[in-house]
């Protein structure tokens, strides 16, 4: 059970610095080009969430300082 659980925590802390590398990735090449990326608008979707995105961002740095620890 202790080997699922690890691989489970495992598993999601790769897909959330591999997200986490994404978004950044698409904010700057937006930023770079100055146009929409493959339909994509991560600056713009960033701007539309507002005070939710500012939630989802203090979720995330706890989670990083929590893991730390």
């Amino acid at each position: 059970m202790e080997k699922l659980y690890n691989y489970v925590i495992e598993t999601l802390n790769k897909a959330i610095k591999l997200s986490l590398t994404f978004l950044c990735l698409g904010v700057i090449i937006q930023l770079l080009i100055d146009d929409d990326l493959l339909n994509w608008d991560p600056v713009g979707n960033i701007q539309d969430a507002g005070p939710s995105f500012i939630g989802v961002i203090a979720l995330v740095v706890l989670y990083l300082l929590f893991r730390k620890k």
